[in-house]
């Protein structure tokens, strides 16, 4: 993210500068101005491309759609990652790609094509403190949230606010991800999380398998369709492609796979 840019430029200037470039967007990562940058996969190299926004708080991006907030707005995205609308939005807020949570005012935001639909969700049903946002599926939505020193996992209904299922996580993640020394920023995937931390990221499946990636990270973000971006202290970032085999780690700029 913020080294990422730096990283990233140093690829731009070696690699395709034609004015129509045409190679598949792997995601976006902001860089050290605060912006979101277009990256495009070319035979291993991540190539940053054009501004998205600018004075970005957070984001996340599904490689169909995403959402980034501002300080005072909530852009929506579309899959070439072209801005398609905008809202008025100063709070801070939990985002996934079709959904963002406001703490400030319990409210669950939805976004389809260039549309939001406004939910509000009573502080009772939350009964925590939500960490992340999963994919929106049908008539719900699935919040990572933290209760006391416990991880859960809540569906939403979309249409009332309601609380349809909860489930208390265990593994290493639901034990680590709500304590203060634990770890970072979560992300949440249809069938996997992953949790920054000093010494690992975590990653845990809903089948109950775990791993460990050897990388110390402190922000996890979703960045494309198989992407997550995960920020380093001192060192360059990373990109993690996520396949149905597991993940696999890349150092930006050079894209240099991990063993």
């Amino acid at each position: 993210m913020n080294r990422a840019a730096t990283t990233l430029l140093v690829c731009a200037a070696c690699g395709v500068a034609q004015p129509k470039f045409t190679a598949p967007i792997a995601g976006i990562v902001r860089d050290s101005h605060q912006q979101l940058r277009i990256v495009h996969a070319v035979s291993g190299t991540f190539i940053l491309r054009d501004v998205v926004g600018a004075t970005v708080a957070d984001w996340a991006f599904d490689g169909n759609s995403g959402l980034v907030k501002t300080n005072a707005e909530l852009l929506l995205i579309g899959a070439n990652g072209g801005v398609v609308a905008r809202r008025s939005a100063q709070q801070e807020a939990v985002l996934g790609p079709q959904s963002a949570f406001f703490p400030e005012t319990h409210e669950l935001w939805l976004a389809a094509a260039n549309n939001v639909t406004k939910v509000p969700v009573e502080p009772a049903v939350i009964a925590g403190s939500v960490m992340a946002l999963g994919p929106v599926s049908g008539r719900g939505v699935q919040l990572a949230v933290c209760r006391q020193d416990a991880l859960w996992l809540l569906s939403v209904d979309t249409t009332h606010g309601q609380v349809t299922q909860e489930l208390a996580l265990g593994g290493t993640i639901g034990e680590h991800a709500c304590i203060p020394s634990g770890g970072g920023s979560l992300v949440l995937l249809a069938d996997r999380m992953l949790l920054a931390t000093a010494r690992a990221l975590l990653v845990q499946t809903t089948a109950g398998l775990e791993r460990k990636i050897p990388i110390s990270a402190t922000h996890v973000t979703r960045v494309g369709q198989h992407w997550v971006e995960a920020e380093t202290p001192g060192g360059p970032a990373h990109m993690i492609q996520i396949t149905s085999y597991g993940e696999r780690a890349f150092q930006l700029p050079a894209a240099k796979e991990l063993p």
